[in-house]
């Protein structure tokens, strides 16, 4: 299909795996670049961020495979997400593993509620989007684990981070379902 003959999201089902596509677009782009940092900066986590990467990678894929199903056009801040992340994900690439764990906590702790909140409306009104949201949720759900248990109790700096980017993740889906 070319983009003249897709068509804008019409359902809320659409909506949703429209921002979730555009959402891991922002993910994939945060690990690029904190991957790119830590190859100079942290070699440790080089691994991770690579592994997380190919992850959010496999869920973007999911969610175009979807929208070309369907042939719906991707969210308008696709590119707006990709360019946030690398943003964010080079930004707290330069302040080391902790910042970088602790970005991925926000993150993911933002996506998982909202898959979570996503599963019992698709499963109602959209099983095959349903079943894009279920495929992605456990890969979600280690990312965030890990990086939890990376950060260290009580760490003002690390306390703030999380509440930032939490707020800005929260804004972005927000953004996008509008």
């Amino acid at each position: 299909m070319t983009l003249s003959t897709l068509r804008p999201a019409e359902k809320t089902a659409e909506k949703m795996i429209k921002v979730d596509h555009a959402g891991e677009n922002g993910a994939v782009n945060i690990y690029r670049a904190q991957r790119f940092v830590a190859r100079f900066r942290s070699k440790s986590i080089v691994k991770q961020l690579e592994q997380n990467m190919e992850h959010e990678l496999n869920h973007r894929k999911i969610f175009e495979n979807y929208l070309a199903e369907n042939g719906i056009r991707r969210c308008k801040s696709y590119f707006v997400c990709g360019a946030g992340g690398y943003v964010l994900g080079f930004v707290t690439g330069l302040f080391g593993p902790t910042a970088v764990a602790a970005t991925t906590y926000a993150v993911e702790n933002v996506v998982l509620e909202h898959l979570e909140e996503q599963r019992a409306y698709l499963y109602k009104d959209d099983l095959a989007a349903h079943e894009c949201v279920i495929q992605i949720i456990e890969d979600e759900k280690a990312h965030h684990d890990s990086a939890k248990n990376q950060l260290q109790e009580d760490q003002l700096i690390v306390n703030i981070l999380i509440k930032i980017v939490r707020l800005c993740t929260e804004c972005v889906i927000r953004f996008g379902m509008r």
